[in-house]
């Protein structure tokens, strides 16, 4: 294996202890579930609830194995928070499939500790699970392989195509071909306080466009003293779902290096000028996951945060205050007809490892688990986390309104904007990306000033080049 890989390898995990806010797994996109989490949330509480878990994992394990007898063993190195909806999966398969039963050994490892170890098992050649979850962070390092060293899943959506968000499978695909499932859309909305807009006379539904969000802010601020919104400075909110948005990246879907494009040039300056009017601060903490931004964000420090969808999540948990005076609604868009209305920012896929000694069955069960429309329902129901199929947005267990958030039907208010949405070009330089982007062009430029945006994307530009 190339030494590249390695060091990619190292880079992603520095990056995935970095960055707070870009998924590392989760999407509360419903909304709909008091006990839903991120799947970033979900990966750092993971070490933590281990040991907490392990006598109840031992439980279930004791009352399935009495059925257990002639089942198919597989192994399942997953992300703790998710381990009971796997398990619902699982029940649920084998009462539907009594000739084809599984005895699946769903194990909880932290997300650190299960990428490398999973990196090390796939380099050896032994000791890999035959299933895994990878956080996206991650997931470009294995197209450095000679060979992808995940099973093909695109056979399994080939018939269904048009009902995912075609963006986020294309996260977890190289080559043409899917490796990995999604969790959740992932795709970015606005989180408004109305207490704050209602003060300074401001229709939220009015807003469609940037232009139109940056003369509420200038009316926000001059009404009420406060600002518009925050811009992160230890990650990349809302500069990379911007990006996306208007059709960028910074790589493009060969891997080469455009982080300073003219477009990302061109938002990143003018987030900075958002920053110069007073309409949007640096955010207090740095990220969106800091308990400073927490306390700011639930005192009604602004009035608009620019985050994705599993968001929600957190705001119930750390932000109640706010409770009856968040509403939701789409991004704005540069251009009304432009391509792509959202972004998918972050998220975890599930593979299927080349050590699989089952692989038909694992990939029946993946999509059973996974990817069909029960699926995707059921993950909204007990997790939280919004469906990546569009065809599920109608079923009436999302058609539902929400007393937290101004007791509105969230989906009905962003649906249509998230069917469109982009996401980014996935290889191995991604981790190093994302982490120069977090640690150094949004420092930089937001808080210590020492760059031009133009001059930080350069820097940044010039140290990924070098890297490949």
């Amino acid at each position: 294996m190339k030494k590249k890989l390695i060091a990619m390898f190292l880079a992603a995990s520095m990056a995935a202890g970095m960055l707070t806010g870009c998924g590392n797994a989760g999407d509360l996109e419903n909304g709909g579930s008091d006990a839903a989490v991120s799947e970033e949330d979900a990966e750092k509480a993971e070490t933590g609830k281990e040991a907490d878990a392990a006598g109840e994992t031992e439980e279930a394990k004791a009352e399935e194995g009495e059925n257990m007898q002639g089942a198919t063993p597989l192994t399942f190195w997953c992300i703790s928070a998710h381990e009971p909806f796997y398990r619902s999966r699982l029940e649920a398969w084998n009462a539907a499939n009594p000739d084809k039963q599984i005895d699946l050994d769903l194990v909880s490892v932290g997300g650190a500790d299960r990428q490398s170890k999973l990196l090390v098992a796939l380099q050896t050649g032994e000791g890999a699970p035959d299933f895994c979850d990878v956080n996206i962070i991650h997931f470009g390092v294995y197209f450095d392989f000679e060979e992808v060293p995940f099973v093909p899943l695109t056979d399994l959506v080939a018939d269904e195509k048009d009902k995912f968000i075609e963006k986020k499978l294309n996260m977890y695909s190289y080559n043409g071909e899917l490796y990995g499932s999604p969790t959740q859309a992932g795709a970015t909305v606005v989180y408004y306080n109305t207490a704050i807009t209602d003060a300074a006379g401001i229709d939220i539904d009015s807003i469609v466009t940037w232009e139109d969000f940056e003369e509420a802010g200038k009316q926000v601020l001059e009404k009420t003293g406060k600002p518009m919104t925050a811009i992160e400075t230890t990650d990349m909110a809302p500069f990379q779902s911007m990006v996306l948005q208007k059709g960028s990246d910074f790589l493009d879907g060969e891997g080469n290096v455009i982080i300073n494009n003219e477009t990302n040039i061109e938002i990143l300056e003018y987030l900075k000028g958002w920053q110069e009017e007073g309409i949007a601060v640096p955010m207090p903490g740095g990220g969106n996951a800091s308990e400073t931004f927490y306390e700011y964000f639930n005192n009604d420090g602004m009035a608009a945060l620019i985050m994705p969808m599993w968001y929600m999540a957190r705001i119930r948990e750390y932000m109640p205050d706010l409770e009856g005076h968040i509403a939701i609604r789409p991004m704005p868009v540069w251009e009304e007809g432009q391509e792509y209305t959202s972004a998918c920012t972050g998220g975890t896929g599930t593979v299927i490892t080349n050590q699989c000694e089952n692989v038909e069955l694992a990939k029946e069960f993946l999509y059973f688990c996974k990817l069909s429309y029960d699926a995707t329902k059921e993950c909204y129901l007990q997790l939280g986390f919004a469906p990546f199929r569009s065809d599920v947005w109608e079923d009436e267990a999302l058609q539902v309104n929400i007393e937290f958030f101004n007791n509105e039907n969230v989906f009905g208010n962003v649906a249509q904007s998230l069917k469109e949405s982009n996401a980014i070009n996935n290889s191995a330089l991604v981790p190093n990306a994302f982490d120069l982007v977090s640690s150094d062009v949004m420092f930089s430029v937001f808080e210590a000033k020492t760059a031009t945006p133009e001059e930080a994307l350069n820097n940044a530009a010039a140290a990924l080049e070098s890297q490949q």
